[in-house]
């Protein structure tokens, strides 16, 4: 008896809102230029360090296109997102084509798109306020 109840107590505790599986988590990084084309301020390709929940900095590698920003390789940017159990689930090192904007009066930080991987599903950018 005293296991179900500790059965029970444990997967009452799960969070409701768990990600099912990788197929269900969002991701930074685009595979190529989504249709219809995204409103955006930068995209580039880039190499992610200090990687925590909704923030991480992301190096410039190559930049793809630009409206209105000047960006150069080499170039740290402070991403902030919004992140939830269903991630996106990011490492330090990893590398991959991001999609973001740039908010008005901040030009080191930029906030990007979110791709889910089941059916590419775009969330735009968002931060928690």
């Amino acid at each position: 008896m005293r296991l179900l109840i500790a059965f029970v107590v444990c997967f009452l505790a799960l969070p409701v809102q768990a990600c099912r599986g990788h197929l269900l988590e969002d991701t930074l990084f685009f595979d190529g230029l989504p249709g219809p084309q995204l409103e955006a301020d930068v995209i580039a390709r880039v190499v992610l360090s200090d990687v925590e929940r909704g923030r991480a900095r992301a190096e410039v590698v190559e930049v793809v296109t630009t409206s209105g920003v000047e960006v150069h390789e080499g170039q740290q940017f402070l991403l902030e997102y919004v992140f939830s159990s269903c991630g996106p689930n990011h490492r330090d090192g990893d590398q991959g084509m991001i999609i973001a904007k740039q908010p008005e009066g901040d030009e080191r930080v930029l906030l990007p798109y979110l791709r889910r991987f089941s059916d590419g599903r775009i969330t735009p950018p968002a931060t928690l306020e």
